[in-house]
C-alpha cells in the first residue's frame, strides 16, 4: 500500500470525528425497537447517507417484514479479497421511558457521553461503518477487492430474517473476513464467543391436599433435584484447546477491568442460569407440575451434543422429568493468530497507545453466524452503558475509537492485494 495514501486516509478519519458522533445521534433519533422490529425508517436514514458516494451500491433484502435489511458494496480498482461489515439496524425497546433521565430518542450528548436508546448497541457500530464505507469511497483507487456493509433488521430476535437470512441466500454477504462493531470495549478484541443452550424442565407429579403429602408426588420437590443436578454441570470438565485457553488467560487481566472480576473463569467452564421457574397452585395443595428454564454457556472443545448429552445423562435417574431443547448455538472462533485480529489489535494499538487484549466473548453476536460459514470474524465495539435499560450511552471516545480502528483495518485489509477465497 502506498504510505502517503495511508496517511491521507487516516487523516480524513480523523477529520470526521465530529460526522461519526452526529451520524450516530442522527440513527439514534430513528426509533428501530424490536419488537416490533421495524427497520425501513433507519434502513431509508443509511441509504441517504450512502447515497452520498455514487461509488456504493446499495440495495434492499426483506424476508420477513417489517425487518428491513440493507447490502451496500464498494468496489475497488482491482480484484482482491471482500471484507464484510455486520451490523444490526434494531434494537432493544426503550421501555419505561419514566425511568429515563433523557428522551431516549433524543440523540443527547452529555458530558462527553452520548445517550439514547441503541447508542452502544449498536449504532455507534453502525456510524462507524457508514462513515468507513464513505471515505474509502474517496480512496477506492487504492483498494483492491470488495468492501461489503450487511446491516440486518432482526438481531434482537434471533437473525433468522437477518444475517442468517443474507448468508443463506446472497452471495455477496459472504466475505474473506468480517468486522462487527457490536457492543463490547476498545481494549477488548473478541474474536470467538461461547456456545450456548436454553432448555426448559417439566417436572410431573400427583396432587393431593398439602395435609395428605403420603397420598401425592411434589412435582416442585423433583423440580428442586433437577436443577440441583443441573448446576452441577458448573464442575464438568472442559477440554478448551490450548490455544484458546492460553488467549483467554493472557487476556483476563485486561478484560475483566471492562468486563468485571470472574470472566476469566467464567469463559472456561460451563455456566448455568436458572432464568425462570413455576409450579403450584396453591400453598396447601400438592403441586401436579413444575417448569423451569435454564441458560447455559459452554466453551470451546464442547458441543451442543455433548452437554445436552450430559444433562440428559445426570437427569435419566429421576421420575417424571423431562428435558426439551429451546435453542442452542455451538462454540465458535477465529484463530487468534488470524489477519484479520492482527490487523485490528495493531491499529488499536496505534491509537489507544497499546495494544488491546484479544479475548473470547460470554454472548453471542450474529459474528458466529460467519464463523459457522468459516468467515474469520471479531467483535470489536464501544463499552455499552446500559444497555437494554435507562439512559444507555456511549462515550464518544469509545464512539472515535471504534471508528478508527474499524476504518483503518478496512483500509489495510483491502490494500493488501491478496487474492480472495471466496467465489
Amino acid at each position: 500500500m502506498g504510505t502517503a495514501e495511508r496517511q491521507r486516509f487516516e487523516a480524513e478519519v480523523r477529520s470526521s470525528f465530529g460526522a461519526i458522533a452526529e451520524l450516530c445521534a442522527d440513527l439514534i433519533r430513528t426509533p428501530s425497537e424490536n419488537p416490533p422490529g421495524d427497520t425501513g425508517r433507519v434502513a431509508m436514514l443509511v441509504e441517504r447517507k450512502l447515497s452520498a458516494a455514487p461509488e456504493i451500491a446499495v440495495r434492499r433484502v426483506v424476508a420477513k417484514e417489517p425487518a428491513v435489511n440493507l447490502i451496500a458494496n464498494l468496489s475497488g480498482a482491482r480484484p482482491g479479497r471482500r471484507l464484510v461489515i455486520n451490523g444490526h439496524l434494531d434494537t432493544f425497546p426503550a421501555g419505561d421511558r419514566s425511568r429515563w433521565t433523557v428522551d431516549p430518542f433524543g440523540g443527547i450528548v452529555r458530558d462527553g457521553r452520548l445517550y439514547g436508546r441503541g447508542a452502544a448497541d449498536m449504532k455507534a457500530g453502525l456510524a462507524a461503518a457508514v462513515t468507513t464505507a464513505l471515505l474509502l469511497a474517496r480512496h477506492r483507487d487504492a483498494i483492491a477487492g470488495e468492501l461489503v456493509l450487511t446491516l440486518v433488521g432482526d438481531e434482537e430476535t434471533g437473525g433468522r430474517w437477518g444475517t442468517q437470512h443474507l448468508l443463506a441466500h446472497e452471495p455477496d454477504a459472504l466475505g474473506d473476513a468480517m468486522i462487527s462493531g457490536d457492543a463490547g470495549s476498545p481494549e477488548v478484541l473478541r474474536f470467538g464467543e461461547k456456545g450456548q443452550l436454553w432448555i426448559e424442565l417439566e417436572a410431573r407429579g400427583k396432587s393431593h391436599h398439602g395435609a395428605h403429602v403420603h397420598l401425592g408426588d411434589n412435582a416442585i420437590e423433583r423440580m428442586m433435584e433437577a436443577l440441583a443436578q443441573l448446576i452441577r454441570l458448573r464442575d464438568f470438565s472442559c477440554p478448551i484447546p490450548e490455544a484458546i485457553r492460553s488467549a483467554i488467560l493472557a487476556a483476563g487481566p485486561r478484560s475483566e477491568r471492562t468486563s468485571g472480576a470472574g470472566e476469566t473463569e467464567a469463559l472456561q467452564r460451563i455456566t448455568v442460569n436458572i432464568g425462570t421457574i413455576e409450579g403450584g397452585i396453591s400453598v396447601n395443595l400438592i403441586p401436579d407440575r413444575a417448569t423451569a428454564r435454564a441458560d447455559i454457556r459452554f466453551p470451546p472443545g464442547l458441543a451442543v451434543a455433548d452437554v445436552l448429552a450430559e444433562i440428559r445423562r445426570r437427569l435419566d435417574g429421576l421420575p417424571g422429568v423431562e428435558v426439551r431443547l429451546l435453542s442452542s448455538s455451538e462454540p465458535n472462533w477465529t484463530d487468534p493468530a488470524h489477519e484479520i485480529v492482527a490487523r485490528t489489535a495493531a491499529n488499536a494499538a496505534a491509537y489507544l497507545g497499546r495494544v488491546p487484549a484479544c479475548n473470547m466473548r460470554l454472548g453471542f453476536s450474529d459474528s458466529r453466524f460467519y464463523r459457522y460459514k468459516a468467515v474469520p470474524s471479531i467483535v470489536y465495539g464501544p463499552v455499552a452503558y446500559g444497555m437494554g435499560g435507562p439512559d444507555e450511552h456511549v462515550t464518544i471516545e469509545d464512539l472515535q475509537a471504534v471508528f478508527y480502528v474499524h476504518a483503518m483495518t478496512t483500509f489495510d485489509y483491502l490494500a493488501e492485494r491478496a487474492p480472495s477465497h471466496q467465489p
